[in-house]
């Protein structure tokens, strides 16, 4: 198991490839240098399908926590209009997938 973290500007949706045969679990979004007062959503969009998956606050909720495992290409965004959100997680080897392949 490996940290992984990026950093999704405003208005610069992040496109993330998990590497072949590895997955990327998210675990946390934290919002930084947004304006006093401001809140915005947090979007994932996987099979071009957009989620909402949840909401920070400068203010009132500056941090927050999810379980989301993705193997496939998926693309995160948000709504803020200044600032960034900084997403954490942990990226792994997929070790279904790998039994499922027969040994070299």
């Amino acid at each position: 198991m490996e940290f992984w973290g990026a950093e999704v500007k405003a208005g610069m949706p992040l496109k993330v490839r998990p590497q072949v045969d590895h997955l990327i679990r998210l675990s946390q979004a934290t919002i930084d240098q947004a304006k006093k007062g401001e809140s915005g959503l947090l979007y994932v969009t996987i099979n071009w399908k957009k989620y909402v998956i949840g909401t920070l606050s400068e203010d009132h909720v500056p941090q927050i926590r999810f379980d989301l495992v993705f193997e496939q290409e998926f693309e995160l965004s948000h709504s803020l209009e200044t600032g960034s959100v900084h997403f954490v997680g942990y990226k792994y080897p997929n070790i279904d997938q790998e039994e499922d392949c027969p040994p070299s």
